[in-house]
């Protein structure tokens, strides 16, 4: 499932809405991305979505950051 919510500003962003995705979601692993509604250049778009690839295929390793750094490189070596 995918959801998208669009902010003029990261001040926008209420501790309340936190509160609310951290109820819905509750265990389930999920993924935050933050886009800058500045320019972001192909190579960089095409980097997150194989990056989240791989960690969709591995959502156990997203509990962890120093977990997911290590699966990441680990991944990353092989492509």
């Amino acid at each position: 499932m995918n959801t998208s919510f669009h902010f003029t500003s990261a001040q926008d962003i209420t501790p309340v809405l936190l509160d609310l995705i951290k109820q819905a979601y509750q265990k389930k692993p999920i993924t935050i991305y933050i886009q800058d509604d500045e320019f972001v250049s192909q190579w960089q778009i095409q980097e997150v979505r194989r990056r989240d690839a791989i960690t969709g295929n591995n959502p156990d390793c997203l509990l962890d950051c120093d977990t997911v750094i290590k699966e990441l490189e680990k991944e990353l070596e092989t492509v």
